[in-house]
């Protein structure tokens, strides 16, 4: 039985409370590549450092076109869960986004404030802050009877269909 649009919205978010690792699908001109990569949010928009020079981050500076997946591993088929989604992702340089991207990820990740000093330091000031924003996100929840999906698409603050396409 399909959720109501409430009901969707906190099982997605459920969904990301309960996982800290993502997988960031992106493409470019040596092909496909997937990343994982520990992930904060906000609502639907998904936050996480990476070295600006990493394959994945070299295919958004090209081309914002990306798909996430975040599921733990599962021995019982008949608790499979998770979600899948598409969007566009970018790094963010505008000072409060990256601010408030990092605050996100300071906040589920208090470790990354110990990294002050040291080799630590010096590759967390490589880092840079990327969101990724989905326009369609898939739940998967083998708890609501086998193969269970539900479609959940965005509509971006402009109020137009948001389009990874």
């Amino acid at each position: 039985m399909a959720l109501q649009e409430g009901e969707l919205r906190q099982a997605i978010l459920a969904q990301l409370r309960a996982h800290t690792v993502l997988t960031l699908a992106t493409v470019g001109e040596t092909g496909p590549h997937a990343a994982s990569l520990m992930y904060a949010y906000d609502d639907f928009d998904i936050y996480w450092l990476s070295d600006p020079k990493t394959r994945h981050s070299q295919h958004l500076a090209s081309s914002p076109l990306a798909a996430v997946t975040i599921a733990a591993q599962y021995d019982d088929f008949g608790k499979i869960g998770g979600l899948q989604m598409e969007g566009n992702a970018r790094r963010l340089t505008e000072a409060d986004e990256v601010a408030a991207g990092f605050d996100l990820l300071v906040a589920r990740y208090p470790f990354l404030q110990e990294f002050t000093a040291g080799d630590l330091a010096r590759r967390l000031d490589a880092a840079a802050v990327y969101r990724f924003r989905p326009a369609r996100l898939t739940l998967i929840d083998n708890s609501r009877g086998f193969g269970f999906k539900q479609i959940l698409e965005l509509v971006d603050r402009s109020g137009e269909a948001a389009d990874p396409d």
